[in-house]
């Protein structure tokens, strides 16, 4: 179906029309400019469509999503069952059996900072990020009540006062501060029966490797990169009251450049223990991984960096890392997207 020229109407915007459908995105024309949403999840929320024919279009697309939901609800499920029933048994050759894990990041993606040295993740999101990240993919902490960055796309305080409060220390989000305090936070529950407790981080450890990862706008989950990893020498797992965290005061923390960044691909070492060929992440902050693929992740990094000022620094990371692993060989990767 063609939408370019199909009217909606928007909670705040009032009535406009869309101008340009790209991917999962559509950008409409209002009195107040233009802005992009994501289809077909803003329709309900935050859009509405005027013509009958285009609404029932809007309608099959979600039943799509719902279908692809429910493919990643699957994969959670029978991930849950091989941890229950301990099936996955096997360590690979030559590493050593730790109780101790490394531990993946899913980040929401964030400008703030942004340079040639870095993604961002060090500040305030610009205007276009936010509206983003509230409009178009509905992010959750973005979106919430509680949220500085909803209080300031809402009018209700200004960018001067939100960037203030970063600056000054206050929390905006977990990402505007993660590159600054090298900290990652397991984060709160935002739904269900659980909403508003504070997850846990159960097996990480010092010495384990955290890797922060997100994905640019507009891009699909096999997008998704690695944009920084720091070893850890700080961890809280969290209890009733307080989320867990890993964060790091040591020299092994390396931040990629954007070019570095989207070279290194999340799913090239990682993969679903019941769908290995899928790069679904489903629900949850944070996965765990094994030694072998912390070692396979730091050496491609060794790569990126050579010909840099990073270079000495990641080769004495690799280094360690295998150190204090007893590792001596580093396997090819083999993610979701190797397979």
């Amino acid at each position: 179906m063609d939408i370019k020229g199909q009217e909606v109407t928007h909670k705040i915007f009032g009535q406009g029309t869309i101008i340009e459908f790209n991917k999962s995105t559509i950008t409409v024309s209002f009195s107040v400019g233009e802005k992009k949403f994501k289809i077909p999840e803003a329709f309900g929320p935050f859009l509405q469509a005027i013509d009958d024919g285009f609404s029932l279009y809007v309608k099959s697309l979600k039943k799509e999503i719902e279908n692809i939901e429910a493919i990643e609800k699957e994969i959670k499920i029978k991930e849950a069952d091989i941890k229950r029933n301990n099936e996955i048994k096997e360590k690979p050759k030559g590493y050593k059996k730790l109780a101790r894990a490394n531990i993946a990041f899913k980040c929401n993606f964030c400008d703030g900072g942004k340079s040639d040295k870095q993604v961002g993740f060090d500040g305030v999101c610009s205007d276009s990020i936010i509206h983003n990240n509230i409009e178009v993919e509905h992010r959750t902490w973005c979106s919430s009540e509680n949220s500085a960055c909803l209080d300031y796309y809402k009018g209700e305080i200004s960018r001067e006062e939100l960037d203030a409060k970063c600056n000054d220390g206050g929390f905006v989000c977990y990402e505007s501060q993660m590159l600054r305090e090298w900290k990652a936070l397991a984060g709160i529950v935002q739904n269900g029966d659980r909403k508003g407790e504070p997850m846990k981080l159960h097996q990480v450890q010092n010495n384990s490797l955290c890797v922060l990862t997100t994905r640019n706008p507009e891009t699909t989950e096999r997008e998704r990169f690695i944009f920084a990893v720091f070893l850890v020498d700080d961890t809280y797992e969290g209890d009733n009251m307080d989320e867990g965290y890993v964060s790091t005061t040591s020299k092994y923390k390396l931040k990629l450049s954007p070019v570095e960044a989207e070279k290194m691909l999340f799913w090239n070492y990682h993969f679903n223990g019941s769908k290995p060929e899928m790069p679904v992440w489903s629900s949850g902050l944070h996965r765990y991984f094994q030694d072998n693929v912390a070692v396979q992740i730091l050496n491609d990094i060794v790569e990126l960096k050579k010909g840099t000022s990073d270079y000495e620094l990641a080769k004495d990371f690799l280094n360690h890392l295998c150190k204090i692993n007893s590792i001596t060989e580093i396997d090819k990767p083999n993610g979701a997207l190797k397979r």
